[in-house]
């Protein structure tokens, strides 16, 4: 398996498919999805190691979809 920046980050997105995960401006990566309220909740991190980490912490698993 690639251990390529681009391939960690398509396994992200099929690890967590509630949230919107992207390469934010080329100085990092982003994540967004909608809370249980339906606001919007985003998360930063300059390496995907570091989103894949907060993604855990910040409820793993979204099953409801994007926005």
């Amino acid at each position: 398996m690639s251990r390529t920046p681009a391939a960690e980050l398509a396994r992200l997105k099929v690890t967590y498919p509630g949230w919107i995960i992207q390469r934010s401006d080329g100085t990092g990566f982003m994540a967004e999805c909608r809370d249980e309220r339906g606001d919007v909740r985003s998360i930063y991190a300059p390496t995907v190691a570091e989103l894949e980490t907060a993604l855990a912490g910040a409820g793993g698993r979204q099953s409801d979809g994007p926005y």
